[in-house]
């Protein structure tokens, strides 16, 4: 872990953009994903029955970005985790993110 709780995830170089990847770190699968300048990071697994999120279909706008999940379909904010559309009814975990000399580094939110 590097300062206040930043964990390191990748470079930023190695990140494409407006495609969303999976990173497993500390035990976690964290859905990592770029558009242009913003970044978003969410838990991987979907709360309704652990589908891999990076694998689904990816909205992103001005207002609000998602992803659905590639099975069933339900819709989740990739900036807070909420479900914006189910079957599933609990959000996936949201994470701070940023870049620190090329590197892209997740903390959990308080």
């Amino acid at each position: 872990m590097s300062d206040e709780g930043w964990v390191p995830v990748m470079p930023l170089e190695e990140l494409p953009d407006r495609k969303p990847v999976q990173a497993a770190l500390e035990g976690l699968k964290v859905l990592i994903l770029r558009d242009g300048e913003r970044l978003f990071a969410i838990g991987d697994r979907c709360s309704h029955q652990g589908a891999p999120l990076h694998r689904g279909h990816a909205s992103l706008g001005n207002s609000m970005s998602t992803i659905a999940c590639p099975i069933h379909g339900s819709l989740f904010d990739l900036s807070s985790g909420a479900v914006r559309r189910g079957p599933a009814t609990s959000p996936v975990p949201a994470y701070d993110v940023r870049v620190s000399d090329g590197m892209i580094q997740i903390k959990d939110r308080v």
